[in-house]
């Protein structure tokens, strides 16, 4: 097979709280809209550990479920 270079994630992403509420450029909650896992930025600051994607994912997702239905 040939090899070539690919994108394992970005580095940048949507700014979350504690909850994964996702925020608006002044900092606050956006009503409804909740993110999780590679699509939230600041958690890998220039370097990525292996696997440290998919137990982001499996966190994020948690919370952010849990938040979303009781909402």
């Amino acid at each position: 097979y040939p090899l070539g270079p690919g994108i394992t994630l970005t580095f940048g992403g949507i700014r979350i709280n504690l909850r994964r509420q996702a925020l608006d450029a002044d900092g606050k909650p956006i009503g409804g809209l909740y993110a999780a896992g590679e699509c939230v930025g600041g958690y890998f600051l220039g370097d990525y550990v292996g696997g440290g994607s998919l137990t982001r994912c499996l966190v994020d997702g948690r919370i952010a479920g849990r938040n979303a239905a009781r909402a």
